[in-house]
């Protein structure tokens, strides 16, 4: 504990001299624990913070300086100490548009489903969905595996798929998908949310503060399963009988309803007005 309130003070001088040298207008923060020097320092200094939570359990950081903050941005409607508003979620621009057919070599029509992991919680779903596999005729499959993808392509002999470990392209995926297979990260709630894509959720369940079951049940277009609860051909069964135009229809009814500022608006709004 010692050695880490010394790593703090360290970062807060460090951080005073940043500040002196780049003479901002205003502090972001985003939640991590490298953040919380700069929050300090940017509080000493009498400096307008604005704060970033995009999952639904707010960080121990964002936690603490919500109550110091201008403004809380967020994602999701969870309960801060201070001001807030809700958010979009900062997506990155489409860069170029492609034909999402041909760029993944599936056939158009076909019923697809999109299986993905993220960094963390890949192996495990590999695993869950590989098993359900055998009980899915029928479909064609985009599975982004994570780093261990050449122990996945050898099930998918005879399936139409596109199997890889990571996508840069990942929302034409999820645009063509009838359906995702999918952790519940904000970014990934987020880009289901921009796309429209109805999802079976499964959270990774060792999310700090269980983070990813909460951002999941905020998701219109979801049906939530925890990991324990799911075989593989339980799974399969789920996808099969998932109510998807049901789900797209929640979907556009909650897009439709929601008026919500991005966070640069913010930023501008604090410089611009105070």
């Amino acid at each position: 504990m010692l050695r880490g309130g010394r790593q703090i003070f360290k970062g807060v001088c460090e951080s005073r001299k940043i500040l002196r040298a780049f003479s901002p207008d205003i502090v972001v923060g985003f939640g991590s624990f490298y953040t919380l020097p700069l929050l300090l320092a940017a509080k000493q200094k009498g400096l307008p913070i604005i704060l970033h939570e995009q999952n639904a359990a707010l960080g121990k950081v964002n936690r603490l300086f919500s109550r110091f903050a201008h403004t809380t941005a967020l994602t999701f409607p969870v309960h801060v100490s201070g001001g807030a508003r809700l958010v979009h979620f900062p997506l990155r621009a489409v860069q170029e548009r492609l034909d999402p057919w041909e760029y993944f070599g599936l056939e158009k029509g076909k019923p697809t489903l999109l299986v993905c992991g993220g960094s963390q919680g890949a192996l495990r779903l590999n695993t869950l969905f590989l098993s359900a596999l055998p009980h899915l005729p029928g479909y064609q499959v985009l599975h982004f595996t994570g780093k261990n993808s050449e122990n996945v392509e050898k099930h998918y002999e005879g399936i139409p798929s596109y199997v890889k470990p990571f996508e840069s392209n990942l929302q034409l995926a999820m645009e063509i998908a009838d359906l995702a297979i999918c952790r519940a990260g904000a970014s990934t709630i987020a880009e289901l949310t921009e796309t429209q894509t109805p999802a079976l959720l499964i959270p990774f369940p060792y999310a700090t503060d269980n983070h990813q079951e909460k951002n999941a049940r905020h998701y219109p277009g979801g049906k939530v399963y925890l990991e324990s609860e799911l075989t593989g051909e339980k799974l399969a069964g789920l996808i099969k009988t998932f109510p998807l135009e049901e789900k797209k229809k929640q979907i556009q009814n909650f897009k439709q309803k929601r008026n919500l500022m991005h966070l640069s608006d913010v930023i501008q709004d604090v410089l611009t007005n105070g």
